[in-house]
């Protein structure tokens, strides 16, 4: 199925992009796929923080010179992940900027920080790497992902760290996952924005069994109303891309379902992913059904771990 409708303008402009970095691959895969989406009219703002080694050492173990030299290591590590990142992205057009800031002067923890630094620019896109800090990681992943979700009033591009893209080339095969609710279509523009002119789409909606394991025949009536509700999902969603579409894109619909009562929407949407070789995965916040579920506990936890694919979260004011 093919869109022919060109509204281009109406996309949203990403000029400001915060990308956070240290020394970990995570971090070095960010910036190579980060680098293909620049333009000379986008600045870049990297940030490497250096914390209070106090912050992850057993209280009062560490004091005076041993203190002291920790500080030193880890600003001199933030300072080296800056100057790496400059270098990763020397030429690529756009402007960049460099900053390490530092919790011994600063406190707070990482998360607070990027948020900080996030509604200082104004950015218009978060980008980091899925495994890129232990401590980073710590806010994003697992019971305590809370604080994260203060970085989910902008776009959050996350690249797992064992990804390779094509160099220097935009997204071209794009996996968009909607729920049916105006929220998740909120992603759409801002996914369009960054793919090429000649993209791939797949529009899915994921029909969850699990709602309605073990009921017998209101298990299957629920799952043949949820494929309705899917495919009205996918319908409304094929609409509004078409509006953005852009030279050559092909876009196809797909109302997919979860396997057996050991799957999982997440586990959906990764296997989907790699099968169709999707260069980015998009994915709206607070949807209607279960999506704040995926980005906040446990389940984001299997997500954010199992994706293999770099994955765009957009919370529905952008």
């Amino acid at each position: 199925m093919t869109a022919h409708t060109n509204d281009s303008m109406s996309l949203p402009v990403i000029s400001n992009i915060l990308v956070a970095v240290d020394a970990s691959p995570a971090s070095a895969a960010a910036l190579q796929y980060l680098r293909s989406l620049l333009r000379s009219n986008m600045t870049v703002h990297i940030v490497s923080v250096a914390e209070d080694p106090r912050s992850f050492a057993p209280f009062g173990s560490w004091t005076g010179q041993t203190l002291d030299a920790a500080r030193s290591e880890l600003r001199r590590d933030a300072e080296e992940s800056v100057n790496a990142a400059r270098s990763s992205l020397d030429q690529c057009g756009a402007r960049v900027e460099g900053e390490v800031i530092n919790l011994c002067k600063e406190g707070g923890n990482i998360v607070e920080v990027l948020d900080e630094v996030a509604k200082r620019y104004a950015v218009d896109l978060v980008v980091l790497g899925s495994h890129q800090h232990r401590r980073l990681i710590r806010w994003v992943l697992g019971e305590v992902c809370a604080p994260f979700t203060h970085l989910l009033r902008w776009p959050v591009l996350i690249i797992p760290a064992g990804y390779k893209p094509i160099a220097d080339e935009r997204p071209s095969r794009i996996l968009f996952a909607t729920d049916g609710s105006n929220e998740s279509l909120a992603a759409l523009p801002i996914a369009a924005r960054l793919a090429t002119q000649q993209a791939n789409w797949r529009v899915i909606y994921v029909v969850d069994r699990l709602l309605a394991f073990g009921t017998g025949s209101l298990e299957t009536r629920l799952e043949e109303t949820l494929r309705e509700v899917g495919n009205v999902a996918i319908a409304n969603a094929h609409a509004k891309l078409a509006t953005y579409q852009q030279g050559g894109w092909y876009i196809e619909t797909a109302v997919l379902r979860t396997n057996s009562s050991f799957d999982d929407i997440p586990r959906a949407l990764n296997r989907e992913a790699l099968r169709w070789n999707a260069q980015l995965l998009v994915v709206g916040t607070h949807g209607r059904r279960g999506l704040t579920r995926w980005l906040l506990g446990s389940v984001a936890e299997r997500m954010t771990r199992l994706t293999s694919t770099p994955m765009l979260l957009v919370p529905p004011e952008t």
